[in-house]
């Protein structure tokens, strides 16, 4: 009777102690239109280029939107965004790393009103006054262009060590 009860408290022990939740293990890292930060992934399926000079091809700023809304289609307010903006100088998009990245902004859960990305969790952005929020480093790599679809990826690093990493692949307005 005795070895019984030993049997199944031991049988006992081993099945909790095989159920337990593993709290060293790293968080699953998605990948597809979207970004990675703190474990949790933020899906933006919409991309948007759009060159602030179109009259000649003298370098001007460049800049490409990756959302989970489309602002010319959207209610005046829309929430939940999940928004990444970067943008750089250059005559056209082309392929290649851009390092470091000279303006950005992630941001997720935010809102769009009149056009704008307000209020939301601020992920990073590069003039934001709290240095927490300024990445340490930042690329972006283009990996294909054409008229219409875009391939690329990236990755940013905050002060706290925490890094963003995300990809889109699909066509652009």
């Amino acid at each position: 009777m005795n070895k019984l009860k030993l049997i199944i408290v031991l049988s006992i022990a081993i099945l909790f102690s095989s159920c337990s939740e593993d709290k060293d293990t790293e968080p699953i890292i998605q990948t597809g239109n979207g970004f990675n930060y703190k474990g949790s992934f933020y899906s933006v399926d919409k991309a948007f280029i759009k060159d602030f000079n179109i009259i000649d091809n003298e370098s001007s700023k460049i800049a490409i939107v990756l959302s989970n809304v489309n602002p010319s289609r959207t209610t005046p307010k829309w929430g939940g965004v999940n928004y990444f903006y970067f943008a750089f100088e250059g005559t056209n998009v082309i392929e290649g790393t851009i390092t470091p990245v000279p303006e950005y902004s992630i941001r997720e859960n935010a809102d769009f009103e009149n056009f704008s990305i307000l209020a939301g969790n601020t992920i990073l952005r590069h003039n934001d006054p709290r240095v927490s929020n300024i990445a340490i480093s930042s690329s972006v790599n283009i990996k294909s262009i054409s008229i219409d679809e875009i391939d690329l990826d990236f990755e940013f690093t905050r002060p706290d060590g925490e890094i963003i990493t995300g990809s889109y692949k699909g066509t652009y307005e």
